[in-house]
């Protein structure tokens, strides 16, 4: 006889409930089954989303870092003095052949063509005429008592022996920014001048000439590189917070680095690229025509009359070019082509002959001294036997960057991206490794 649900006894059976209890058993037992399935496909799903979420990185792009750096200009010197401060080898820089290594540092000595062939170095004898010193530590080259760091390369030519420093170019960098501003700039400016700085590089390496064995100069015909000596704190922090970060332009087919031109003061506008080097590309962010209301304070924002007589004028251009002896003294320089602000683009040259000659406005500035003529945005006046080019104007090329603009900037707070972006309209920044 079956027992009711309210008989005592049934209160107290292990297997006999009432209907409310028996629905909450079924759920607990609902969710116990359900926990081992939940555990197993969470982790399943935990690794897939782990999957999802880090993807497999793309691969790297290989960048050439190596900057070549000819040390002392084009000319071959007859002897420098060298000294390795770390044990060293000395390789054939055509076969990578070892001719000497040394586990003592070199001291201070000579080094020259040697007589018959090869070099020498010292005491040692090499049976080559292009080698290369590398150090078993870093910044351990020391070329007439300026430090470098990496590799020299040392090469024998007509008329002496050339030097290039091959280094890595953020190294490199450390060594640029002290030789391009100003101690007292703002870190800002000298971030913005370490990205121009490394795009500048990095283009010439890229497309610089192939004839040659070196990227760049150390001078001013390339940038300024001071070696360690350069490579103050605010100098090697701006290199290290912007690492291989690069100015670029899209193309239509990518991002392409340019050759990013900066010169001291524009003077209030900056001029188009082709201006000046009638064979660079002309892409948008060299295009000039950049409002520049931030140089006034320059030293050289204005500059005063520079007079030379014609003799002076005459002799300085036959030095850089001797074709225009044909035209005898220049008894007239005017100018044939002009920016809207009054910047000269071509100056036409005539000589006591009658013949005359055309030059590029900044061709005709070097060849009277950069410094002397610190622009070509002034006007020529013809005193009889000399001229006085007065109303200067500003200092340097104008193309591209303005560094005491930049700086003006950067003690306003404008970041150094959004200054690199005014002065070179279109471009972005872009880190490439």
């Amino acid at each position: 006889m079956p027992l009711k649900p309210n008989n005592p006894i049934a209160k107290n059976n292990g297997f006999l409930r009432s209907p409310s209890q028996r629905r909450r058993i079924a759920g607990i037992a609902i969710v116990l089954g359900l926990v081992p399935l939940l555990f197993f496909g969470c982790l399943k799903l935990s690794k897939v989303t782990r999957s999802w979420r880090q993807p497999e990185p793309p691969p790297a792009v290989e960048v050439d870092r190596l900057i070549k750096v000819r040390l002392g200009g084009w000319k071959p010197r007859d002897s420098a003095a060298l000294e390795v401060t770390a044990p060293f080898t000395i390789t054939n820089s055509a076969t990578g052949r070892i001719l000497v290594q040394r586990e003592s540092r070199l001291r201070q000595c000579m080094v020259r063509p040697a007589s018959g062939s090869g070099l020498q170095i010292g005491t040692i004898h090499v049976n080559a005429d292009d080698v290369l010193i590398s150090p078993k530590r870093d910044a351990a080259i020391v070329l007439d008592k300026k430090t470098y760091r990496g590799l020299l390369r040392i090469q024998c030519m007509p008329g002496g022996v050339v030097f290039d420093n091959h280094v890595d170019v953020e190294a490199y960098l450390r060594g640029v920014l002290r030789g391009e501003l100003p101690r007292y700039f703002h870190p800002g400016s000298f971030k913005a001048q370490a990205v121009a700085a490394r795009t500048y590089v990095l283009y010439q390496k890229r497309n610089g000439r192939r004839d040659r064995s070196f990227d760049v100069f150390d001078h001013e015909g390339s940038q300024m590189y001071l070696g360690v000596v350069g490579e103050d704190r605010i100098a090697v922090r701006a290199v290290e917070e912007t690492a291989g970060e690069v100015c670029t332009w899209n193309d239509g087919r990518g991002d392409q680095i340019f050759c990013t031109y900066y010169s001291s003061t524009c003077g209030g506008c900056s001029q188009h690229v082709n201006n000046v080097k009638a064979n660079e590309p002309a892409v948008p962010p060299l295009a000039g025509g950049v409002v520049c209301r931030d140089c006034y304070l320059a030293k050289f924002y204005r500059w005063d009359p520079v007079t030379l007589t014609k003799a002076e004028v005459t002799k300085r251009l036959l030095a850089r070019y001797p074709s225009l002896e044909r035209l005898g003294t220049i008894v007239t320089v005017k100018p044939k082509a002009e920016t809207a602000d009054g910047r000269i683009i071509r100056v036409q040259l005539v000589g006591e002959t009658g013949g005359n000659e055309t030059l590029i406005g900044e061709d005709f500035r070097l060849s009277i001294g950069g410094r002397t003529l610190k622009s070509t945005n002034f006007v020529i006046e013809d005193r009889g036997d000399c001229f006085v080019f007065r109303n200067g104007k500003g200092f340097g090329h104008g193309i591209g960057l303005c560094q005491y603009g930049m700086e003006t900037k950067a003690r306003r707070g404008v970041k150094y991206v959004d200054i690199l972006t005014t002065y070179y309209p279109g471009a972005k920044i872009k880190k490439i490794y």
